[in-house]
């Protein structure tokens, strides 16, 4: 018996180390979660993923059933929102969701002019005269959130834009000598804003290269900080207003699972119950005790209804040797 508590143990932690398997779509949509190239968002997705559930949106909204809890991601979107997206979209918002938008020259401005936003993205780039690499990737140091700067010391952005006219908090910012167009006083502009929406959030960054797999090695502390910042373990990422969003295959991943010691524990205590409950005797005990509760059959009902031919004494026989264990109980 005791071999079974042992083969009990190893089955519970293989199935706490067991991969998991994952079908795994693949495009080369630019911003897509799926596109795993340069210009894909799949690190980002990991991101996500690892700190709640992650549910693509691969559908126009009004198909979609959001829970207030969530957040929607919306990355650079150049497909347009319908009337009926923007109405469900404002429902979701009001009753406390929060809306993420990371956008720079896309639609996402006709988004925010359908719910009422005031804030839009601009569509002149930013130009500063901090940068990494060419005047293309301009760097910003001053991260006002906390939570937001945390481990951070730059963040590298990529031709950006920059969010003008939003009245809400301001977190992510330009330096004080950076511009935008020609003609244009050189001053701060907010790169990362929010502002409250009813019982909602709508979250705007302006600069949505800065969530691609080629500069997660360059932002991917900001990545994670910002993950904690949507304040949510549910993320619905939009892939549906990506025009060229065409997924072609589908392949199966495996996802190895870290080892939980404090799962293993709960085996271990298990099993470990389990054969103090059996081989104290509590078990048999209990069973004994159903069985004496248990109403007795008659004797001659066992061998009611048994078709011809078949000899009763030798079955009565046979039953009370199993009864009595040995071969030398009482005979009729």
């Amino acid at each position: 018996m005791r071999w079974l508590y042992a083969f009990l143990v190893f089955a519970g932690i293989f199935l706490l180390i067991l991969p998991v398997a994952v079908p795994m779509i693949k495009t080369s949509a630019e911003f897509s979660i799926f596109n795993t190239n340069w210009n894909g968002c799949s690190e980002f997705a990991k991101v996500l993923y690892h700190r709640g559930e992650l549910v693509p949106v691969l559908y126009p909204y009004n198909s979609i059933n959001f829970k207030k809890e969530g957040v929607l991601i919306v990355v650079a979107p150049d497909v347009e929102f319908s009337s009926l997206e923007i109405e469900e979209l404002r429902d979701f918002i009001e009753k406390g969701g929060t809306l993420f938008i990371a956008d720079d020259f896309g639609l996402a401005n006709n988004l925010l002019e359908g719910l009422g936003v005031n804030g839009k993205f601009s569509d002149k780039p930013l130009g500063d005269i901090f940068y990494s690499k060419s005047v293309d990737f301009p760097v910003v140091a001053r991260i006002e959130d906390p939570g937001l700067s945390y481990g951070v010391e730059k963040l590298v952005l990529n031709i950006p834009s920059v969010i003008i006219g939003l009245e809400g908090e301001e977190d992510v910012f330009s330096s004080k000598v950076s511009v935008i167009g020609e003609g244009e006083k050189r001053r701060s502009y907010p790169v990362l804003a929010e502002t409250r929406y009813s019982e909602g959030r709508v979250i705007l960054l302006s600069d949505p290269d800065i969530l691609i797999n080629d500069m997660y090695m360059a932002n991917g502390k900001f990545i994670d900080n910002l993950v904690g910042y949507l304040g949510s373990n549910l993320f619905y990422f939009d892939d549906a207003h990506h025009s060229d969003f065409n997924p072609y295959s589908i392949t199966t991943v495996y996802l190895h699972k870290v080892f939980d010691r404090g799962k293993a524990f709960q085996v271990f205590a298990f099993v470990a119950g389990l054969m103090i409950f059996i081989e104290s005797g509590i078990a048999r005990a209990i069973a004994q005790s159903i069985g004496r509760l248990m109403p007795a059959r008659k004797g001659g009902e066992i061998f009611e209804g048994l078709p011809e031919g078949i000899d009763k004494k030798i079955l009565k026989r046979i039953v009370n040797e199993i009864k009595t264990g040995s071969k030398f109980g009482k005979h009729e």
